[in-house]
């Protein structure tokens, strides 16, 4: 018996009809393919909760507020959760105290290997601190209502080279807090002395450290310097940072930067360079900044004999070699702490480089502000300080 094709494009016809009316009902999912759109509208709504919520424990609430009013069908979750980020956000209050700023130099990882008798021994003592240190100063700087900041908010920069003071905005009670790392280029005189090697990024595209053990293995780590500790104690503790804030990497430039030589004179320059570009972009994204620490760190700023060639060469050789590589920034940290006087070419040559935020030490961490620059003393924590003047530690 011959089947006529004209009935079976008939009978197609009306099967296919069939299966688009089903659709039609019970959404995708029921021929297992995909969710229907209610599915997909949940889905939704459970994504925006999450983020508003991550949010919110940065104290980001006027972008958790956004995000929740652009959500159709909050529900009772999604209501207390837009009504508790309006009130929290209306207890914030303006803050007139001092600003707390600290900084480290790279970590050491193996205090074995950094202590070992030779002539390194003295300085690394001094002038480092260990990252179980480190690891420890944290969770005391979170329970004593330390919270990190963004530099770069203590100012707004004007058209016409002025600036003008921020106010600051916190939960009652919270002391905002500053950190900075110096000279974050891991240089050759570290090789095998217990530090990181590097900055790398991981499959997940997170920075981590490369760590080479006492054993001579190079391993990836979340521990080998301030940065991953300081992501992950974030990480674990959001309430910790004022709207994401982490801290300020202050680098050299005649070894490159973040591990990476990027020198002209380098023979791995180009392919460094794109590696330090993704890093320092991704440290960006997530909350981290960065600051001039000079392109030589030379000895003639320790006993500020200088000369303004001196200032204006390195300065210049700094915004020409690593700024393109990092990322513009407004901030100077002072190698050796130094500081000219406020009327002096040497230090208005700086500031009129675009780095309007210039911080030397200070064991008091002044904050000065000018309608040209602010000028905020750091206080170091670092062996020398931890023995020598516990009582400045307990004090600040």
């Amino acid at each position: 018996m011959k089947i006529k094709w004209k009935t079976i494009l008939c009978i197609l016809l009306i099967i296919s009809l069939y299966i688009t009316a089903l659709y039609a009902i019970f959404g995708r999912d029921k021929f297992g393919s995909n969710k229907g759109n209610y599915v997909k509208s949940k889905d939704k709504k459970e994504l925006a909760l999450e983020h508003a919520k991550k949010l919110s424990d940065l104290y980001m609430y006027n972008e958790a507020i956004d995000v929740l009013t652009n959500t159709k069908r909050l529900g009772k979750e999604g209501e207390e959760l837009l009504e508790k980020c309006k009130t929290e956000k209306s207890r914030l209050v303006k803050y007139d105290g001092q600003i707390y700023h600290i900084f480290f130099h790279s970590l050491i990882v193996y205090p074995s290997l950094a202590f070992d008798g030779d002539y390194k021994e003295e300085g690394y003592n001094m002038w480092m601190t260990t990252a179980d240190e480190f690891k420890k100063m944290l969770p005391l700087l979170y329970e004593n209502n330390f919270i990190l900041i963004d530099m770069q908010s203590l100012i707004t920069k004007n058209k016409d080279g002025t600036i003008t003071k921020n106010d600051i905005y916190l939960p009652q009670g919270k002391k905002p807090l500053i950190i900075s790392i110096d000279d974050v280029n891991y240089y050759g005189y570290m090789k095998g002395d217990g530090f990181a090697d590097k900055l790398v990024l991981d499959k997940n595209n997170e920075v981590k450290t490369l760590v080479t053990t006492p054993e001579g293995e190079e391993t990836i780590t979340n521990d080998g310097d301030v940065i991953p500790i300081l992501d992950e104690f974030v990480k674990k503790n959001p309430k910790f940072s004022y709207r994401g804030a982490k801290g300020v990497i202050a680098v050299t430039g005649y070894e490159g930067a973040l591990g990476y030589r990027i020198n002209p004179e380098s023979e791995t320059k180009e392919s460094d360079f794109k590696e330090c570009q993704k890093i320092a972009k991704r440290l960006r994204d997530t909350g981290w900044i960065f600051a001039c620490h000079s392109y030589t760190h030379n000895d003639y700023f320790r006993d500020l004999t200088a000369t303004m060639q001196n200032v204006k060469y390195d300065t210049d050789k700094w915004k020409n070699v690593i700024e393109p590589a990092i990322g513009k920034t407004d901030i100077y940290i002072s190698p050796f702490g130094y500081m000219f006087g406020e009327k002096d070419e040497r230090f208005l040559y700086v500031i009129n480089s675009d780095f309007p935020m210039y911080c030397p030490v200070s064991t008091y961490m002044t904050t000065t502000y000018t309608d040209k620059y602010l000028i905020q003393g750091r206080f170091n924590l670092d062996g020398y300080t931890l023995t020598k003047h516990k009582n400045l530690v307990a004090k600040n």
